[in-house]
């Protein structure tokens, strides 16, 4: 790309990754007064990314950027419920994991879901429905939450169990208020003790999964082998398609570049609002902060692996992708294609995979 607004972003870049902050501060100062959101849709991806690298330099040059930005902002939950509305990617990585799900629970009378990261329940709502649907929901069903914010944790509790009662399921809800890598043994013991067919289920959850300081073991890899263990029938993730995890700055940088920037352009082919889809933008401002402004690696969350990563972890720790994925999925969106590859489902748009919903059984399932 070679506009005046791009080559002062990549200057600012060149500046904080040389260490010449009060020269990034001038760059990124000089961009911020080419931009209007209002006139420019791609004037707000720029404003994100230059907010990001703002963030490293801290003082009048972040607070600045952060107000202009709050201008757009909107609240928590009314962004998740936009985007769980709006944007197609994630509404139709919803629907193929829940028929994944389906597939592996058809036929069962008891099944115990490991769902790391459930939030407030909606997806899983969502396939009690489609089982009942299917004629394949199971007699008894326990699902074992694992979620950091209790107030979700207790929303996704009563959606559930009153869901599950109106469809006649015998439901048991066993609630962690945790992060995936900080599973007990103890808690690994109360999954083995429930009954029934095993799955495990995660969305947009383990790339949150932290860096450990050496010589710490790796917790991606850790939490794998110990799922393996527990030896589930199927294992369904929808995962972010792009590398942000262990790769410098500088290419950090470019794949979120492209990455948000193929979002960033859906978002503009939909029939949304400027203030929607501003909104919807300002969403995923909050992961490029976390992955450009974050100066301190451990304290990333935002660890985004190509979809190939994600299934080289899975064969590594002992699961099987799984085949026969070449069949029709729901789409929802003509721009967005869904390409059925060895072990996932991408959704791709320009021909660049930006979801993928990945599909594993453990090499030795409990019977």
């Amino acid at each position: 790309m070679n506009s005046p607004k791009f080559s002062l972003l990549s200057q600012g870049l060149e500046h904080v990754l040389a260490g010449r902050l009060d020269a990034a501060d001038r760059a990124l100062a000089s961009l911020r007064a080419r931009l209007d959101v209002d006139a420019h849709a791609e004037d707000m991806q720029y404003l994100i990314f230059a907010a990001a690298f703002s963030k490293r330099l801290g003082g009048a040059s972040a607070t600045e950027f952060n107000l202009y930005r709050r201008r757009f902002e909107q609240s928590q939950i009314g962004l998740f419920s936009l985007l769980a509305s709006k944007l197609p990617f994630v509404s139709m990585s919803s629907a193929i994991a829940n028929e994944m799900l389906t597939g592996f629970i058809r036929g069962h009378e008891a099944v115990t879901l490991l769902d790391v990261g459930i939030g407030r329940g909606l997806q899983e709502v969502a396939l009690l429905h489609k089982l009942a649907e299917a004629d394949a929901l199971p007699q008894r069903l326990h699902v074992f939450a694992v979620e950091p914010d209790p107030d979700s944790l207790s929303t996704a509790r009563e959606a559930l169990g009153a869901a599950a009662q109106r469809l006649g399921v015998s439901f048991r809800f066993h609630g962690v208020a945790c992060v995936a890598e900080d599973l007990t043994e103890e808690h690994w013991r109360l999954l083995e003790s429930l009954p029934g067919c095993r799955l495990a289920t995660a969305s947009f959850a383990l790339h949150h999964i932290a860096e450990r300081p050496a010589p710490a073991p790796d917790a991606r890899e850790g939490f794998f082998q110990r799922l393996a263990q527990w030896a589930p029938a199927g294992v369904v993730l929808c995962e972010p398609s792009s590398n942000h995890h262990r790769v410098g700055l500088g290419e950090r940088f470019e794949n979120a570049w492209r990455h948000y920037g193929f979002i960033f352009q859906l978002l503009e082919e939909l029939e949304l609002s400027r203030q929607e889809k501003n909104a919807i933008k300002l969403f995923f401002s909050r992961e490029v902060e976390d992955i450009l402004g974050t100066d301190e690696e451990t304290q990333r969350s935002e660890r985004h692996e190509p979809a190939g990563a994600w299934l080289g972890r899975l064969e590594r720790t002992g699961f099987q992708p799984t085949s026969g994925l070449e069949k029709p999925w729901p789409a929802a969106h003509p721009a967005i294609a869904v390409r059925p590859y060895p072990g996932y489902v991408g959704l791709e748009y320009r021909e660049e995979t930006i979801v993928a919903i990945l599909c594993a059984r453990a090499a030795r399932a409990a019977a």
